[in-house]
């Protein structure tokens, strides 16, 4: 089996609360171990939600609001409120907006913040001239 990219996974089934800790779950899962058979296997929530010890020790950031809209637009905005928490966990949109539909319509400048920071020098930034 190759790796598997999040886009390419099954959906899962299973309510809205579920599926927001499911998705994580197998993102991380997916990260540790992109061979598993399980990361197409298992397509219920609950599987994850009961089965998250087979991640070991993982430490997920604080818990997001839920997100509201449909099932499509709410796996997109969590992809890319996702992507934002990862680099800036503490932002306060990332708990103020919980419309589907801001994330997807904001994405672009959420990926200019997110490539800005990973592309910063760190060295400059350090430097006083």
């Amino acid at each position: 089996m190759s790796d598997h990219d999040e886009n390419q996974l099954p959906k899962l089934r299973g309510s809205k609360k579920q599926l927001g800790w499911a998705y994580k779950i197998r993102a991380a899962l997916a990260v540790l171990d992109p061979t598993s058979e399980l990361l197409t296997k298992e397509l219920e929530a609950q599987f994850w939600i009961d089965n998250r010890s087979i991640l070991g020790e993982v430490n997920f950031p604080k818990t997001l609001p839920q997100l509201s809209g449909t099932e499509a637009h709410i796996k997109w905005a969590f992809a890319i409120r996702s992507k934002l928490a990862d680099i800036f966990p503490e932002m306060p949109v990332l708990r103020s907006q919980t419309d589907a539909k801001f994330w997807i319509e904001n994405r672009r400048m959420f990926d200019f913040a997110v490539l800005g920071f990973k592309l910063a020098p760190v060295e400059s930034a350090n430097k006083q001239s």
